[in-house]
């Protein structure tokens, strides 16, 4: 409880989130929803998506938007989830992934301060297709999807905003198909790293080799012997549940040149934005 007004509930729908900013309570499906005359809109966002803007524009958007707070590893949303809502991350990290036919789960997407979850409900899209999961604990801005299409049909100048974060988000999976396909597993670990760091601002990463081999699509004991030839070569350091990068230029140059194509690209998708 925060000065007698906020308070932290953590629920289970089967997997547990836990929100930051605002009460909740239950619907006649057992659903945890939220309460928007109890709640508190955030005091200022720190997601370039929304930074870009137009200050009416984002005036208009403010007393729709809840900050909520995800755990590492929790899940956004699961497949085939309806997309209630869209999600603007933070100091969030998020994964997108997709599940193999053998079980395995493979990271197509990620998403960080410069994008947005969920912006396929724009376009008529009522499900997810993949799995959405927190890879580093943070904060998000959440916005129910009727509420953002209603305020879309009144600002035609929005939905043009909102378009060059999805065609990023478009490229980036297309980039990551190819890098898949072609890049060996210590280039694209090297390259996940450094995104990672990039996406959320933490200088120690809280990461696992079984989360890191779930992202890349590959078996922990390769990952775990790439992170230990790394080691020697200090580019990075690790204990349990942390890694740190030690040598950032020359993580860099180990990476593949997707690092930065996907760094570059989503600078180009804020530029864009904002000269809308």
């Amino acid at each position: 409880m925060r000065g007698g007004m906020l308070r932290t509930e953590t629920f289970e729908r089967p997997f547990s989130r836990t929100w930051e900013t605002g009460f909740l309570s239950r619907n006649a499906k057992g659903r945890a929803i939220d309460r928007p005359e109890e709640s508190m809109p955030p005091a200022l966002s720190r997601n370039s998506v929304l930074n870009g803007l137009p200050a009416p524009t984002l005036k208009k958007l403010w007393p729709n938007l809840r900050r909520i707070h995800v755990e590492r590893e929790q899940f956004i949303f699961q497949q085939d989830d309806d997309l209630e809502f869209l999600y603007f991350p933070e100091t969030a990290v998020l994964s997108e992934l997709h599940m193999l036919d053998d079980g395995r789960m493979v990271e197509v997407a990620i998403t960080g301060c410069h994008g947005a979850i969920g912006l396929g409900s724009l376009y008529e899209a009522s499900q997810t297709s993949n799995c959405v999961q927190a890879t580093q604990a943070g904060s998000l801005l959440r916005i129910e999807s009727c509420l953002l299409r209603k305020h879309c049909r009144n600002d035609s100048q929005l939905p043009l905003l909102l378009h060059s974060s999805l065609a990023s988000y478009i490229r980036q999976i297309s980039l990551r198909s190819v890098c898949n396909m072609y890049h060996s597993v210590e280039e694209r670990l090297c390259t996940w790293l450094l995104l990672i760091r990039d996406l959320g601002g933490q200088t120690r990463l809280k990461l696992t080799h079984e989360q890191i081999a779930r992202a890349l699509g590959v078996y922990r004991p390769s990952v775990t012997s790439i992170a230990l030839e790394l080691r020697k070569r200090q580019l990075i350091d690790y204990s349990r549940g942390g890694i740190s990068i030690t040598d950032r230029a020359g993580l860099e140059a180990a990476a593949c040149d997707c690092y930065y194509e996907l760094t570059s690209d989503a600078a180009s998708a804020v530029e864009l934005a904002q000269a809308v």
